[in-house]
């Protein structure tokens, strides 16, 4: 497989695994299974941005994308509650100086 083959099937991977994640944090209904089935396709999209794009940093929006699966586990599906909070503090936290720390 040539080098361009690659990273085409790596970006076909990541997306497929993002779409997935996605698709189960904006269910309407959630089952404890689905909690976990999220968090691994969270992780190998997160494993794939590091190794495809190296320089990239993580941003507040992936940091909170790992605590959903607890959120599922204890509150339900994301519509059961109310995310403006969430975005809020998101845009909080982005505004945080950091010195490139993080």
């Amino acid at each position: 497989m040539g080098q361009s083959e690659e990273l085409a099937y790596e970006l076909t991977k990541k997306t497929c695994h993002l779409i997935s994640a996605i698709n189960i944090a904006t269910s309407w209904t959630v089952l404890m299974d689905d909690s976990t089935v999220f968090a691994e396709h969270w992780k190998k999209f997160c494993f794939s941005n590091q190794y495809l794009f190296s320089k990239q940093q993580s941003r507040p929006n992936h940091h909170f994308s790992d605590d959903i699966p607890e959120l599922f586990k204890r509150w339900g599906p994301e519509q059961a509650s109310a995310t403006w909070g969430y975005e809020f503090l998101i845009g909080v936290f982005a505004k945080i100086s950091t010195n490139n720390k993080i």
